[in-house]
Order: structure tokens, then C-alpha cells, then sequence
């Protein structure tokens, strides 16, 4: 297991209405390059997740630098409106500062990562970004939805078949390829072109689960698999988030990647009487 690749910042008491926690496990790798923060405010939680790429160092400052600079600049700003537009330019300020890094000899350092975060309020309003192919879930009543689009070369192919731009047969060679799981966005390529987001607040209901999570979950667990952790442990988010990648580890059936999960409860508006 490991948790210091977790940052948890309380300004204030936590909102009654909001649970959030994260867990996060090594696998299999020699180096944890998932990189998650949740940063907590009376009225409101931010939380990121990033899933870093780049060799053994290279992605876990990647994944870190990305992170701890949007929770940062978040604080710093503290933004109540616009806060889409707002995670809309931070994402290109991340990409440009994750592009700067450089080695110890001044060699840029070559090296991106993942991101999706969200923002949620007491009163239930989410917003949220992504760039790559770590993932948010909405579970509300029963029914687990993928909000965000995976930035890879498989969404690609299926656009690009559903516009007629390609033939089905350039499809089917392509899809069982070795680059279809190659990110066509990521923090850090220095031209950062997709990016995903709601383009209308979310308004979470009483009940609602948002999950956010690195590959190594959903390339492990089915999301039957993972709407039933969900369901099963609804009360205790951190009980969810630890036995969700606990059980990729033990599903896997090759080598297990990094397995990063943030979990977000809405309990519902508070009451006179609550």
C-alpha cells in the first residue's frame, strides 16, 4: 500500500452534506506515479487525481507537479463562480509547467500525466475536467455512468468510424493494435488540443457517488464489479475506496498497475432539523 502519493488539505470543517476519501496501491510496479489531493473548505471539496507516464521518475513528478499545482492555485484563487472556466485554463497551465520540467542536467525531462479533478459544493453543484484516461463515474441510484471520454487512440477510431472518415475494415486492423490504448491528450505534451468537461453543472442528488480513478481500476474491474463495491459500501467511503482497489489487485490478471480511486458520497442538502 502506499499513501504518501496522497496530499489531504482541511481549510476548515468538512462539509456535513460531502464525504471524500482516497486510497491508492502500488501493484505490481516498482514506482507510484498516481498522484491524488483532496482539498476540503466549509462549503465546498476540490479533488484531483493524476496518473503519471515517463519512466520511473518521470512520472511520478509528473503526476505530482500537476497536482499539488492545481490544489494550490485553487486555494490560492478560490474561484466560487467560473469555476469551469477556471479548470478549463488551469489544465493548460498545468500542461505548460509539466512540459518544463527538466533533469538534474537540464534535459527536459519528457514526461506527462493523466488528470481529471472536481469540484463540489455542499449544495450538490459538481464541476469537473479530464484530460487522458483516468476516469470519473457517477453512481446514482443503482446505475454506474462514465462522465468522462477516454483520450485515446481508441476514441479516436470510433469517431473517426462513426463520421465515415475511416472504413471498417481500416477499424477492425486498427482496434486490435498494440497503440490503442495510446493517449491522444496529456498533461504535459506542451500543446495540450482535449480537453474534457460538463458543460453544464452537475447536480447531485442525496445518494449520489462520484468516483474518480487511474486505469489501473477500471482495467481490472468490470463496472458491474465496481457499482457493486459502491453499492455494498455506501455508508463508509473510505471502506469503498480501499476495498475497490484492493480488489483490482486481486482481480488482476496480468501485473497490477498503480490503482488511484478518490470517492466523493453527496449526502443531500442539510435541513432546518438536521
Amino acid at each position: 500500500m502506499s499513501e504518501n502519493n496522497i496530499l489531504r488539505f482541511r481549510k476548515g470543517q468538512a462539509p456535513g452534506q460531502i464525504a471524500a476519501e482516497a486510497h491508492s496501491i502500488l501493484g505490481n510496479r516498482k514506482s507510484q506515479q498516481d498522484f491524488a489531493g483532496i482539498l476540503t473548505y466549509p462549503d465546498r471539496i476540490l479533488a484531483v487525481l493524476c496518473d503519471g507516464m515517463g519512466g520511473l521518475r518521470g512520472g511520478e513528478r509528473a503526476s505530482r507537479t500537476a497536482a499539488t499545482m492545481l490544489l494550490e492555485d485553487y486555494d490560492r484563487k478560490r474561484p466560487v463562480e467560473g469555476v469551469m472556466d477556471f479548470l478549463c485554463a488551469e489544465a493548460v497551465h498545468m500542461d505548460a509547467r509539466v512540459h518544463g520540467l527538466t533533469t538534474e542536467d537540464g534535459k527536459r525531462l519528457d514526461a506527462g500525466t493523466t488528470m481529471v479533478a472536481a469540484v463540489v459544493g455542499a449544495d450538490g453543484r459538481a464541476e469537473w475536467i479530464s484530460v487522458g484516461d483516468s476516469r470519473i463515474y457517477l453512481l446514482r441510484k443503482g446505475v454506474l455512468t462514465q462522465l468522462t471520454r477516454d483520450h485515446n487512440y481508441r476514441s479516436y477510431l470510433e469517431d473517426a468510424l462513426r463520421k465515415g472518415a475511416i472504413t471498417q475494415a481500416h477499424y477492425d486492423q486498427e482496434i486490435n493494435g498494440r497503440m490503442v490504448e495510446a493517449l491522444t491528450s496529456y498533461l504535459g505534451s506542451g500543446n495540450l488540443t482535449q480537453i474534457d468537461c460538463c458543460r453544464t453543472q452537475l447536480q447531485l442528488e442525496p445518494g449520489d457517488q462520484l468516483l474518480m480513478s487511474s486505469d489501473g481500476l477500471y482495467k481490472s474491474l468490470s463496472p458491474q464489479q465496481m457499482k457493486a463495491m459502491l453499492t455494498d459500501n455506501q455508508i463508509d467511503a473510505r471502506v469503498s475506496a480501499k476495498r475497490l482497489v484492493h480488489m483490482a489487485l486481486e482481480q488482476a490478471v496480468k501485473k497490477q498497475d498503480n490503482t488511484t480511486v478518490v470517492l466523493i458520497q453527496y449526502r443531500g442538502r442539510k435541513t432546518e432539523e438536521q
